[in-house]
């Protein structure tokens, strides 16, 4: 008793809230529906991030293992989407934000291909990344390319397609 008594006390001590980010791997689709429902406008780019430049980091976040959230602006050469494909040339100033949920923060590469969602502000071009991701999807596939551009042509957009 006193055995079963003593393994109780020291399940109740080393017992704690499980602190864990548990995010579903975005899809591409499912990331155009949610942009396209969204009160904000976005256009739909391919293209890479360089010249990264005026970079202010957030605070450490604690327990975080040195994780913060970062802004920063970058130039994002590339191509807009379009009807008819990722044809319309784009070479634009982006504002870069990620944010934190707890430890756990966004991040955003510079110089990797991507499909990414920029929002349009009165101020130029915006890139949010959160730690669940969603926003940017680097080095996409053919098949990835295919199905957002199914999506914006107004076609079948299963967000749940992986």
């Amino acid at each position: 008793m006193k055995r079963l008594l003593a393994i109780s006390c020291l399940l109740a001590l080393t017992a704690g809230p499980s602190l864990a980010l548990s995010c579903l791997r975005p899809t591409i689709e499912g990331s155009y529906l949610d942009h396209a429902k969204a009160k904000e406008s976005y256009i739909l780019v391919f293209g890479k991030l360089t010249d990264k430049r005026n970079e202010v980091s957030g605070p450490k976040i604690q327990g975080g293992n040195g994780a913060r959230s970062e802004n920063f602006t970058a130039t994002l050469v590339g191509k807009q989407a379009t009807r008819a494909g990722f044809d319309r040339p784009l070479k634009t100033t982006v504002a870069v934000n990620t944010t934190c949920a707890g430890p756990w923060c966004g991040t955003v590469n510079i110089d990797l291909q991507m499909i990414t969602f920029l929002e349009i502000t009165p101020y130029g071009h915006r890139l949010t990344e959160g730690p669940c991701g969603g926003n940017i999807f680097y080095n996409p596939t053919k098949a990835q390319e295919k199905s957002v551009l199914r999506c914006l042509r107004g076609g079948v957009c299963n967000p749940d397609r992986r």
